[in-house]
Parts: C-alpha cells; structure tokens; sequence
C-alpha cells in the first residue's frame, strides 16, 4: 500500500542518494537540474509548493515506513493542465509496482480538481518501464522532441505523453471526484 506523503526538508538526502550520476539526475527531473543534486535546488522545488495556488504539488511515497519513490505535479492553471514530473523511484524499489500505484493516485487527485482538464508528460524514449506505466493509465503519445536534452555526449529523444480528464473518466470502473 502506498502512501502518499508532502515532500519536505526531511527528505532531500534520501532522495539526493538515489541519483549517483548526472544522467540518472537528468532521467529524473530533466536537463533543467545540474548534478550532484542539492539542497537549494530542492529547496527551489519545494518552494513552488508554497504559493497559492501552488505552480506543483511534491510528494514522496512510502510503503510501509520506507521511502520508494516521489513525484511532482505541475500546474498551467489557465489552461487547466497538469504536468506529472520528476517521478522517481528508490534503486532499491524498483520492479515492484510502485511506479504504477503512485501514478494512479496522482492522476486521480490531479482529475478530482476544479479546473484540471489535460495532464501531460515528458520521458525519455528509451525509459521503457516509464512509457509502459503511462501507457497503462491511458496517457497517449503526442510527440517526439528529437534531440531535446544533451548529457555529456549524447542526445536524447523526449516522447510527450498526454491524457485527458473525459478520457481517463470514459474508462469502465473509474469515477473521479
């Protein structure tokens, strides 16, 4: 059972030791961060949470006490889109499911908002597990942004993923707020 827990101070080292180099820090939040991962660019994160109404959410997830994974949802409120965003998962964890059942819980809470209409994503193309976890919830590949990030000497593709509310609600068994 996963829970979903506000990222806070508490939690930037646990997270800091799951990236050990810079493209694993890149795969996770983008070529926006720079490695090593600190504290003043979780901090600039964290503070986005603050505003009102907040420009993300954050979260990490636990499971059982331990921590196994975190996730950010970004909002474009005057177009009513979420951006799901920066979803890791411990090295440790990975493989047991956890990806999909944070995923889930997300989507759901971003569709239960007033005003959120669209959710929408970027993954690298060769992060398979990634692409087939959205997949699974219904995001649909829009695009590919060939060549979008460079880490050291390579070049990466972006698939951009999106999935909308009428959508996800059309989905038998599946009610949102």
């Amino acid at each position: 059972m996963i829970t979903l827990v506000p990222f806070a101070t508490a939690h930037f080292d646990p997270l800091i030791s799951w990236f050990r180099n810079e493209a694993e820090a890149v795969q996770w939040a983008g070529a926006t961060v720079t490695f090593p991962l600190d504290h003043e660019q979780l901090q600039a994160m964290l503070d986005e949470t603050l505003d009102e109404p907040p420009q993300r959410l954050a979260w990490m997830a636990a499971c059982e006490s331990r921590l196994v994974g975190h996730l950010q949802l970004a909002f474009d409120w005057r177009n009513g889109i979420g951006r799901l965003a920066r979803v890791g998962i411990a090295p440790a964890q990975r493989g047991r499911g956890f990806a999909a059942a944070m995923l889930g819980e997300v989507v759901e809470r971003a569709f239960a908002m007033p005003g959120i209409e669209r959710l929408e994503l970027n993954v690298f193309s060769f992060n398979t597990p990634a692409l087939r976890a959205y997949e699974r919830l219904g995001f649909v590949r829009e695009g590919v942004r060939c060549s979008s990030a460079r880490v050291g000497s390579e070049r990466w593709d972006t698939v951009m993923m999106g999935l909308l509310k009428a959508e996800y609600r059309s989905e038998p068994g599946r009610e949102i707020g």
